[in-house]
């Protein structure tokens, strides 16, 4: 009877140590298999994110390209940023020629109606300037100049007729004051008149 539980017992054993085989190699192949999806994924992942990143530099080179028209629109041609307003000394504006065309009275106040000669000598275009213009008195037989009045003159353009330097322009502009400043005669010859510019808007 020994024997007999001695040879039931083999088989045992052995089928025993089969499973335990087949289990750890059916791990093993288990463990390859994920190793292998995980792999997978992680590549995907990798992939995607590189495809991701470049989707993102597309967006930014399109910003840049909208950017730049902005810029564009706010530069001459020779790259410089055109400025809101200038004041006298850069915006190259030049009066040349400032003769008084008439003297009037009446009321009190006497006015001095004067021509202004502008050259634009500076690197804008511009559609609005605008001067200051004083009056003065000239007594006959004296070099002397009493002021006896001031005023500010604004001039326009569209863009179609802007102000730039093919062609110098010329305003008619005026002066009114109290006549009791002066006793000079209402007569060109005794009034001058002296003009600058005071700021320009360029377009």
């Amino acid at each position: 009877m020994t024997a007999d539980r001695g040879g039931g017992d083999r088989p045992l054993r052995l089928a025993s140590r089969r499973g335990v085989l087949a289990v750890g190699a059916a791990g093993l192949l288990a463990g390859c298999l994920v190793t292998s999806e995980e792999r997978d994924s992680t590549t995907r992942q990798t992939d995607d994110g590189t495809s991701g990143d470049g989707d993102d530099g597309s967006g930014g080179g399109a910003g840049d390209d909208n950017d730049d028209g902005t810029d564009d629109d706010e530069t001459d041609a020779d790259g410089e940023t055109t400025p809101d307003e200038v004041g006298p000394d850069g915006s190259g504006l030049v009066v040349t020629d400032a003769s008084v065309l008439r003297v009037s009275e009446g009321g009190g106040r006497t006015t001095i109606s004067a021509r202004l000669t502008v050259e634009n000598a500076g690197r804008f275009e511009y559609g609005t300037v605008e001067f200051r213009v004083d009056a003065y008195a000239t007594p006959a037989g004296s070099d002397a100049r009493e002021a006896v009045g001031y005023d500010y003159v604004s001039r326009r353009f569209p863009r179609d007729d802007r102000f730039d330097g093919s062609r110098s322009r010329r305003f008619t502009v005026e002066v009114t004051f109290p006549s009791r400043r002066t006793g000079a005669r209402s007569d060109p010859d005794r009034y001058a008149v002296d003009a600058a510019v005071r700021r320009a808007e360029p377009l």
